[in-house]
């Protein structure tokens, strides 16, 4: 029963469904390519792809963008974006990898200050990288 409350909140919370939400390091006429969960510092950009559907009303929805510095997650970037009443609505948030980027992260979805979806990935050193 309380996993049955649960899923109802949940539809009634958000009012998409999300069919999609990957890492990628490219996004070509919004479709991802390279889906990864590991980019070195030679990759330009970390793209977050998120394809939802089913969409009842208009919204705007975060891409959190954190990394895990000792073990503590710290907000690096908050994008806002919308997403539109219909039947699919596909969509992404970037990050530039620095040097300094080396690490665990994470991107999530985040509505109206509830994590939807979350996707964890790696930035490596591209010398120690094959």
């Amino acid at each position: 029963m309380k996993k049955l409350l649960l899923t109802l909140l949940a539809v009634i919370a958000f009012a998409y469904d999300i069919k999609e939400f990957v890492t990628c390091k490219k996004v070509v006429d919004l479709t991802p390519q390279q889906i990864t969960d590991t980019f070195t510092t030679k990759d330009k950009k970390v793209y977050a792809f998120a394809y939802f559907t089913n969409i009842k009303e208009n919204r705007l929805i975060d891409f959190v963008w954190e990394k895990n510095v000792n073990g503590v997650w710290k907000i690096y970037a908050d994008v806002q974006l919308p997403i539109y009443t219909g039947s699919r609505w596909r969509t992404y948030s970037t990050i530039n990898i620095q040097p300094c980027f080396v690490g665990k992260w994470r991107v999530s979805i985040v509505d109206n200050d509830q994590v939807v979806d979350s996707k964890e990935f790696n930035i490596t050193d591209e010398n120690t990288s094959e």
